[in-house]
């Protein structure tokens, strides 16, 4: 999945998740000022890694803590070169 595709499904999700306007999804803010929680990370991690069809582990989503961070590097392959095994999903 590419980064603008990734971008979008995650500001979509972030927003419906939290029940707020798509708008209010600053794609630089950090994930917790836009009220993403340890519950919601969890919950966050699993239907990404649904989505990408491979693990994504919390770890990594606080270690990318804005939208546009964690699209950056799903989408360029650096968890691949961490070990973490992955499937093209178009």
């Amino acid at each position: 999945m590419t980064r603008d595709k990734l971008v979008e499904w995650l500001a979509d999700y972030i927003a419906e998740l939290l029940d707020i306007a798509v708008e209010e999804v600053g794609t630089d803010l950090p994930l917790t000022a836009l009220g993403v929680d340890s519950a919601t990370t969890l919950v966050l991690a699993a239907d990404l890694g649904a989505k990408l069809r491979r693990p994504v582990r919390p770890k990594e989503i606080l270690e990318h803590p804005t939208i546009d961070g964690l699209a950056e590097y799903l989408a360029s392959g650096r968890h691949e070169a961490a070990g973490v095994e992955t499937a093209e999903v178009r």
